[in-house]
């Protein structure tokens, strides 16, 4: 172990694989390395049986959520093996966030203009592609107090995602519709909003890079309701 900064580090051997781990972003495998040192206080390496897609989680914690989606295939069970290992790790993926926080960090990638200095200024696209993660562990987990209501956010935020194609790319725009779909049931319009932004658009599972603008796209709000 060594510490760096404020932060402790260990190398943990999951698998066959060592790990340099932060543990206070690690908070169950923090616990684990200190129940380690009372049996072993001189170990330098700890070994830890196999966590499912522990290299997609740690990336995910330490370069941003936006990497899980770059990582795995649009596979949705592949994303909630993910979702358990970070409940297994201990880690809040919403970080306390509401419904309501989600949505408006999701629209925080969008280009601006600023009529007073007649300039448009780019938005934050590294935290709007990482909410989206935290938005889809919403739609396959969250409890509602309004099912109705908060649906409808939830296709509003969908709908969002999908028609900003300069900062939300495939693998994104797809588990997250996949993952509406399968626990919401669209409307035909709603349904119709969907395809509307994803036809013709080339399945390209690559990276996540984009141009540092992009056009406004909007959806009319009519399609959330019911």
């Amino acid at each position: 172990m060594r510490a760096t900064g404020d932060d402790l580090k260990a190398t943990i051997r999951i698998g066959d694989i060592d790990y340099s781990v932060h543990l206070s972003k690690m908070p169950y495998l923090a616990s684990f390395v200190q129940l380690q040192k009372v049996t072993q206080p001189e170990a330098t390496v700890f070994i830890h049986e196999p966590i499912d897609l522990f290299d997609v989680a740690l990336k995910g914690v330490e370069s941003g959520y936006r990497q899980c989606f770059r990582s795995l295939p649009t596979d949705l069970s592949q994303h909630r093996t993910l979702f358990a290992t970070y409940e297994l790790l201990n880690i809040d993926v919403l970080s306390g966030l509401s419904i309501d926080e989600v949505i408006a960090n999701l629209k925080m990638g969008k280009t601006d203009y600023d009529p007073e200095e007649r300039r448009q200024i780019s938005g934050n696209k590294g935290l709007a592609r990482d909410t989206a993660f935290q938005l889809l562990y919403l739609i396959l987990y969250a409890q509602f107090g309004s099912e109705t209501k908060d649906s409808m956010k939830l296709f509003n935020a969908v709908m969002f995602i999908v028609s900003h194609p300069g900062t939300f790319k495939y693998r994104t725009k797809r588990v997250i519709r996949v993952a509406y779909e399968e626990r919401f049931r669209p409307t035909t319009k709603q349904r119709a909003g969907l395809d509307r932004w994803e036809k013709g658009e080339a399945a390209d599972p690559g990276t996540d890079a984009t141009t540092e603008e992009e056009p406004y796209y909007y959806f009319d709000s009519d399609y959330s309701s019911f």
